[in-house]
């Protein structure tokens, strides 16, 4: 091995075992080492709201925000540390090839289609010219779409007790609050989706609410869609239509969800739909059935929320790539 090539192996070792180490600060050295052994590249970065965060918020909705400033300040923090921000194009032919990058990598990607991607994070992004990712669920931007965590929110917030399915839940400290949150988040997952909004008010019959509202006040306009995918930095993925749990529909609204959302995201934006994020994305709701489900749809990658880093082994796992939630936290 001649020289470069010894100093080009030896700062690839580096960049894999400090990507290792910046992202799993908590883990035992046995956990880490594991990590490496498994040859991680790079990372994707699964973030929601860029927005500041709520110091008394229920703590599983405040973990889907990161403000402006820290977003930055992670950004600096990676390029500093000898990272390469690419775009999902990008990953899809490192993944797919033999070659192994030269430097680590990270890839952005935002889910949903919140009003602060458009305001908040696009000027960050715009300043340190970093590519980034919007999965984009279009009953979002049709205002249609219920957010029923944040109401779920409100109501343990707001309340003592909570009146649910003919059961009440008592939650008067904060502890109680994120308990009961958790356990009737789990219970809503469970729903028929396809009857979500009508078993959320069933469930929900003794409170007035307005279960549009939040989605009126904090998702994209297309306008705003069309605008933002115009940008170079930017890529539209898919996320579905409605934002369901995906493992509770049959394979028939499984397939309508998908065609549905990138069909008017296309028709939209005036660009292919290549990349693909599952809704929620957990083991609980994504298994071999979704992946052999999503492998109809050829789309060049297909994100989880869980997994960890990009290894070079990836490419035999392009239905269910794994991401990483950007924490505002110390990393």
């Amino acid at each position: 091995m001649g020289i470069i090539s010894k100093i080009r192996h030896k700062a690839a070792v580096f960049y894999s075992e400090q990507l290792v180490k910046a992202q799993y600060p908590m883990l035992t050295f046995v956990s880490r080492n594991q990590q490496e052994k498994r040859g991680a590249i790079g990372l994707v970065y699964m973030l929601h709201h860029i927005t500041e965060k709520e110091p008394y918020g229920i703590p599983t909705n405040e973990d889907l925000k990161v403000s402006p400033t820290f977003l930055e300040d992670i950004i600096l923090k990676y390029k500093k540390q000898g990272f390469v921000f690419i775009s999902l194009d990008q990953l899809n032919i490192i993944i797919t090839s033999n070659e192994k990058p030269e430097h680590p990598f990270i890839a952005l990607t935002m889910d949903d289609g919140y009003l602060d991607n458009y305001t908040q994070a696009l000027p960050v992004l715009e300043n340190q010219q970093v590519p980034f990712t919007i999965f984009i669920a279009t009953d979002f931007i049709d205002k249609k779409a219920i957010l029923w965590w944040d109401i779920l929110e409100e109501l343990v917030q707001k309340n003592g007790s909570i009146y649910f399915e003919g059961n009440i839940y008592q939650c008067q400290t904060f502890q109680e609050k994120w308990n009961v949150f958790r356990i009737l988040r789990e219970k809503i997952l469970n729903f028929d989706q396809m009857k979500l909004e009508m078993r959320l008010k069933e469930s929900f019959s003794y409170y007035d609410i307005d279960w549009l509202e939040p989605i009126r006040r904090e998702a994209m306009s297309w306008e705003q869609v069309k605008k933002i995918s115009q940008h170079p930095l930017c890529t539209i993925g898919g996320h579905t239509v409605s934002h369901l749990a995906l493992n509770q529909l049959s394979d028939d609204d499984f397939r309508r969800e998908i065609s549905g959302n990138i069909t008017k995201l296309k028709d939209v934006i005036g660009k292919p739909i290549c990349h693909f994020a599952y809704p929620y994305g957990s083991p609980n709701e994504i298994g071999e059935r979704e992946h052999d489900l999503i492998s109809e749809f050829n789309f060049k990658t297909v994100f989880t929320s869980y997994g960890g880093c990009i290894t070079k082994y990836n490419k035999h796992h392009i239905t269910h790539l794994p991401r990483v939630y950007l924490h505002e936290r110390k990393i």
